[in-house]
């Protein structure tokens, strides 16, 4: 009896420990659990009293080993052969199938640090139990501070957390935007994990900022549009009303009318005509030249246009140019355009009795070329937004511009491989500064 009770103990401690084992690797199948109980059977079989109080000792002491996370180790073979075979056979495959999942939640892990889209993983009382490197990143914390918090403590965001409930509770996918400091928009879809064991819930956010900042700019662009063209439509009936009511009977006061008329007609055609040539730009389908230019000539060719209107004007207009400019690549008529809208910004919007200095030389980073006033100057607020397409800063409201301009002057220089920049101060003037890369760079 004595024996058997020890053989029935020793089974026991065994079984206890290897369930352990397999329980806390999430590896407690019914296969796993089969081969156990027959190899724990075969060495009970096998043993007689003594040996298997011995045995006992160095499976119950090797199952301990493996619990605590070596899975190496091992049964000696001193006591029993078959006993410790068997153990050891059985430690094997635990092993092989531990390292097996390991294996592949790494890569699975990998996989999610790998991607753009930030996720996160909940449990089913939404603790966060994984969240990948761009979730850390857009809420700015590390994995420590996410991962075993409450979901909410993270992103206390009511329609975000309804979804997480729909999904765990209706295995429900739910859709939500989501608006971030900074104007950081996601999409966040939220899908429940079956078969997941501990990842209930998984919360995927898809940045769509430059999404929504695209369709900001097409609805603007829409509206801007409208709004320019608005303007010089009205003015044009009006004349028309005013001839047909009777003003054609009064020469002097049909040509003015006329002439108004036809200066909105060149506004329309000009703005037309910037619109035609910033969407060819925009697209890569202007035709413009690579070949060798000579800046000098580019800039003297654009000043000498705008010469007549500055001394109408009452201005003062002046050319400074460094000798030995280097050769650029580009197309010499877009560049010219570009100096000329330029020039022509500095000349209306700087009052009688002014200057514009007009400068090139060799920098670092390439040709420079300058256009500088000592007009009205740009307010800060203006600055950062005079390149976009219908922007008017306050100042040229009044001026009759299209305000497509600079966006043009921004596109041409940069499909040459250079930048544009404007500085300024109100009522100091403005600067605006181009460069371009010199052949060869």
């Amino acid at each position: 009896m004595e024996s058997r009770a020890v053989v029935l103990g020793g089974i026991a401690t065994i079984l206890s420990a290897a369930t352990v084992i397999l329980v806390g690797a999430g590896l407690a199948t019914l296969a796993v659990g089969a081969a156990l109980l027959a190899a724990c059977l075969a060495a009970a079989a096998a043993l007689s009293a003594k040996q298997m109080s011995a045995t006992t000792r160095e499976l119950t002491d090797a199952v301990g080993r493996i619990a605590e996370g070596d899975l190496s180790a091992r049964v000696p073979l001193s006591h029993s052969q078959g006993a410790s075979v068997a153990f050891n056979d059985m430690a094997e495959r635990v092993e092989g199938l531990i390292q097996s999942i390991g294996q592949e939640r790494e890569i699975l892990v990998a996989a999610l640090n790998s991607i753009d889209d930030a996720v996160v993983a909940v449990d089913g009382d939404a603790h966060v139990v994984f969240a990948n490197t761009a979730a850390r990143q857009a809420f700015n914390a590390a994995d420590t501070t996410i991962v075993g918090n409450p979901f909410v403590w993270i992103l206390p965001d009511e329609h975000i957390l309804e979804g997480l409930r729909a999904s765990r509770d209706e295995q429900r996918r739910e859709k939500h935007v989501l608006e971030r400091p900074g104007k950081q928009y996601y999409q966040v879809t939220t899908a429940p994990i079956l078969e997941g064991g501990a990842w209930r819930t998984l919360a995927v956010f898809h940045d769509i900022t430059d999404v929504r900042r695209v369709e900001t700019v097409r609805r603007d662009f829409v509206a801007n549009v409208s709004h320019e063209l608005r303007t010089p439509l009205a003015a044009i009936k009006s004349v028309i009303e005013t001839l047909e009511s009777g003003a054609l009977e009064e020469p002097e006061v049909a040509r003015d009318f006329l002439e108004r008329a036809d200066g909105e007609v060149d506004r329309l055609v000009t703005m037309v005509e910037e619109l035609l040539e910033l969407s060819r730009i925009e697209s890569g389908e202007a035709p413009m030249e690579r070949q060798p230019v000579d800046i000098e000539r580019v800039v003297r060719d654009a000043v000498s246009r705008l010469e007549p209107r500055a001394q109408k004007q009452g201005l003062e207009l002046t050319v400074r140019i460094d000798d030995d400019l280097p050769v650029v690549i580009g197309d010499a008529e877009h560049l010219e355009r570009v100096v000329v809208n330029l020039v022509q910004n500095a000349i209306k919007f700087t009052p009688t009795g002014g200057r514009v200095v007009v400068e090139a030389g060799a920098r670092t980073a390439g040709v420079e070329v300058s256009v500088s006033d000592n007009g009205e100057g740009i307010f800060p607020e203006d600055l950062s937004r005079v390149f976009e397409r219908f922007y008017k800063a306050d100042r040229s409201r009044v001026s009759g511009g299209t305000g497509l301009g600079l966006a043009v002057a921004k596109h041409t220089v940069e499909a040459h491989g250079g930048n544009i920049r404007a500085e300024s101060e109100p009522g100091k003037g403005a600067t605006f500064v181009l460069t371009l890369p010199v052949a060869g760079s």
